[in-house]
């Protein structure tokens, strides 16, 4: 019993990992308006801000994959998909100091501005998410 509490405790202390929404954070999506699709990384108080950044951006590209989409579109906010602004990276916030990051995506057939190679992404980031958690300077800055 007291080894399954250290372990847990031990667990807890940890960055959130690669995982579908739970207790103590991981993915989530759903339908946004139109063909748009919704995606949230939520991370623990351990959880890089970038980090949530690139799980929230694999999670669009495995998504991409399993419809099986070549490319896809992220925009920040519904105001840039309407104003046809891509981002390359999902907006980045913090919720009770804890970082979340939401992005909309399209999933497209063919290549146009701004789009993403889902096996790009997925190759680029697959080594951090199937390797866990990174030092935020291997990522990439943040605001």
């Amino acid at each position: 019993m007291l080894s399954a509490l250290a372990l847990g405790l031990l667990l807890s202390g940890c960055a959130t990992q690669y995982q579908s929404m739970g207790m103590t954070g991981g993915h989530a999506s759903g339908q946004g308006p139109g063909k748009l699709k919704r995606v949230v990384f939520a991370g623990n108080g351990y959880t890089k801000a970038d980090l949530t950044q690139a799980y929230a951006k694999y999670r669009c590209a495995e998504m991409a994959q399993a419809n099986k989409k070549p490319f896809f579109i992220m925009y920040e906010s519904l105001f840039a998909a309407a104003a046809e602004r891509p981002s390359t990276t999902p907006r980045v916030g913090l919720v009770h100091n804890k970082p979340i990051s939401t992005v909309f995506m399209l999933m497209l057939d063919a290549p146009r501005p701004g789009v993403l190679e889902t096996a790009v992404v997925l190759q680029e980031l697959g080594p951090i998410v199937n390797g866990g958690p990174v030092e935020s300077s291997t990522q990439g800055g943040t605001q």
